[in-house]
């Protein structure tokens, strides 16, 4: 089962008909679902890919990213764990001078990255794979000894820092083993973080400069010079942009910052300072939020004065803003797994760097998917926040009379609304699950559920576009911020928000019982999917990639009148759940409880009865936010007291 590589160095790799084959038993044995021909057509193509990226890393040709874009619940991250378990195998028995082939495999999350580590040492039935997380350090021995290192996006992103940085060697230890160089990288799931963005608010840089004490100053003196040198060519470029009302104008191109600045021993000792007796405290816990929020101001000062710099003005708040690829296109062989890869504009913008492999067709039907399509305006973050209290219980109110009570519902929201999600008493509902935006891509937890509600959209902001567009195609005069083409798209800048809406919405409704397979025409078991979208142009755009994307999915009108009369709902006592979800969300620090009163409109008995449940320790709410590192507390007495939850950090 072994095929070989030279002319001068040979290499074991998998035979795409064996992975096949071996994937369609695993398949069948173990998830009890169809092999299609399309899908084995599809596994086939992953196959082929992995060996041509091995291939060519090996004779060391210029590596170019590989996208396959297997949709939703076709195999993709289990057909990374079974080939990876057969070429671990195949190294295992090699003949002398037939080199090994080690693989590195991305994903989102660290629970994910223990998942795909367990299952392929179970396949093999010893350890070949370790991971390697912040909560899993993998000593250098067992990265040099295991044929697959696992890690998560977050530290693959970091790569372009590491390379040249003072952790170059751990990077090294990832992409190096026994065997010489890993000649695969299986990327699972799209790269939330491809491209690196850095704004500096012109109140922040001024606030920060304000508390460097005196002693620091003479310490780090041309550190402390660069920075007002930055302030000071912000200040400047603001006042033009006032005068001539431009909104987004380069200030300087790369390499041509006023002053250069490596600000790693100044960021060092400003993080050790008290912020918190600055403002009159002592609180450990506002000490750390204060200095790593002062901390990220210094480094995307520092970041800014090594790229290119923008100005732009939102209301009266001027900032700069860079963005640079975080991830270094020269990785060994880089295979991206992603669903919406056909959406998604940045593998366009990387042209040349990238090919993007097409998907036989046939390979799933979502003829038993029905969207539910409602419009309307104002549906990013802020105004779902400002709305929250109106329409959210208009949804419920809608809601009751559609689902039945057999349901299992996933709400996907923004996350400071997250708390305000009904909860299945309700609903009347059989369960009912929440995530927010930049907390559901890749989870598996709600395969099981039939029913999804996506309420409000992860809109980005214009600079974001802007910085994409920057990163993948170099930086544009400032006559592209008022006419931003690219070949025949007349907007870039709008496409690219319109394609990153719809790819979050599939990867949202990829959560639930879609993604399961259970027939050989690639169906799932009955589904309904419930959105409010965009009015207007953008909004039917969205709409048709996600058609696009979900072959034969069907879609209906949904008659939800969110800013229409107020609705009236019962909501079920205590918000013991919502409470546990909002302090999930919240950033370490204390919570007053009249602002948790505020937020859930409790009545003044409420509030009492919600207190005296927070006092009792062995309260299933209390043990709940236990687990969150959150805790009960008060100050003073009588009518001047002052209730409380601390979240440590």
């Amino acid at each position: 089962m072994t095929d070989y590589i030279g002319p001068h160095e040979q290499y074991a790799l998998v035979p795409p008909q064996t992975f096949v084959d071996r994937f369609t038993l695993h398949w069948t044995k173990k998830f009890d679902m169809p092999a299609s021909e399309p899908l084995r057509k599809l596994w086939r193509i992953m196959a082929n890919t992995y060996q041509q990226s091995i291939i060519a890393t090996a004779q060391g040709r210029l590596t170019r990213w590989r996208v396959l874009q297997p949709p939703t619940g076709s195999g993709k991250t289990m057909g990374a764990v079974v080939y990876s378990a057969i070429q671990a195998e195949l190294n295992a028995s090699l003949i002398d001078g037939i080199q090994p082939v080690g693989i590195m495999i991305v994903n989102r999350l660290k629970a994910q990255v223990d998942d795909v580590v367990s299952d392929i040492n179970a396949y093999v039935g010893r350890q070949v794979a370790i991971a390697d997380h912040t909560d899993h350090r993998a000593t250098p021995e067992q990265l040099n000894d295991s044929d697959i290192v696992v890690i998560t996006h977050e530290a693959y992103t970091r790569a372009n820092k590491t390379l040249s940085g003072v952790k170059a060697e751990r990077w090294k230890r990832l992409t190096r083993w026994r065997g010489g160089q890993r000649l695969l990288t299986i990327v699972d799931e799209a790269l939330a973080n491809v491209v690196e963005h850095s704004r500096v608010k012109l109140d922040d840089l001024t606030l920060l400069i304000g508390l460097i004490p005196q002693e620091l100053r003479l310490a780090h003196a041309s550190e402390v010079q660069a920075l007002e040198i930055l302030r000071d060519s912000m200040l400047a470029q603001a006042d033009t942009n006032d005068a001539l009302e431009v909104g987004t104008s380069l200030v300087w191109a790369q390499g041509e910052a006023p002053v250069s600045a490596n600000l790693t021993e100044l960021r060092t000792a400003m993080r050790q300072l008290p912020y918190d007796k600055q403002i009159g405290k002592d609180d450990d816990k506002e000490r750390l939020r204060l200095a790593m929020r002062h901390d990220k101001v210094l480094g995307a000062a520092e970041a800014l004065l090594d790229q290119y710099a923008l100005i732009a003005v939102s209301g009266n708040q001027h900032s700069l803003n860079s963005a640079a690829l975080a991830v270094p296109l020269e990785l060994p062989g880089p295979v991206v797994l992603d669903a919406t890869a056909g959406v998604d504009l940045m593998y366009q913008l990387m042209e040349d760097r990238a090919d993007i492999i097409p998907t036989p067709p046939g390979v799933r039907d979502y003829s038993n998917v029905t969207l539910h399509v409602a419009r309307t305006a104002s549906i990013g973050k802020t105004k779902m926040e400002d709305l929250a209290g109106k329409r959210f219980p208009q949804l419920q109110a809608n809601l009751n009379e559609r689902l039945s009570a057999d349901r299992k519902v996933l709400f996907c929201v923004h996350k400071h609304v997250e708390h305000l999600v009904p909860t299945q008493a309700d609903l009347g509902v059989t369960e009912v699950a929440s995530a927010h935006w930049g907390a559901i891509d890749g989870s598996n937890d709600y395969k099981d559920f039939d029913t999804a509600v996506i309420f409000g959209l992860p809109f980005r902001d214009r600079i974001w576009g802007t910085g994409v567009f920057f990163a993948l195609q170099g930086v544009q005069s400032d006559e592209w911020h008022d006419s931003p083409t690219w070949k025949e798209h007349a907007n870039v800048r709008e496409l690219l928000q319109r394609r990153h809406l719809a790819t979050s919405i599939i990867q949202a409704m990829g959560r639930v019982r879609l993604r399961k397979v259970v027939d050989k025409q690639g169906r799932c078991a009955p589904t309904d999917v419930f959105i409010v979208l965009p009015t207007g142009e953008r909004g039917t755009e969205i709409l048709r990639y996600i058609r696009q994307e979900l072959p034969n999915i069907s879609v209906e009108d949904w008659p939800l009148h969110l800013d229409g009369p107020k609705a009236r709902v019962k909501r079920s006592g205590l918000p013991h759940e919502g409470l546990v979800t909002f302090m999930s969300n919240r950033s370490p620090g204390r919570t007053s409880m009249s602002l948790i009163g505020r937020e859930f409109s409790l009545k003044p008995h409420q509030r009492k009865d919600l207190q005296k449940a927070l006092r009792d320790e062995n309260h299933p709410t209390a043990l709940k936010l236990k687990e969150l590192g959150v805790t009960y507390g008060s100050e003073g007495k009588g009518r001047g007291a002052k209730s409380f939850l601390l979240k440590a950090a």
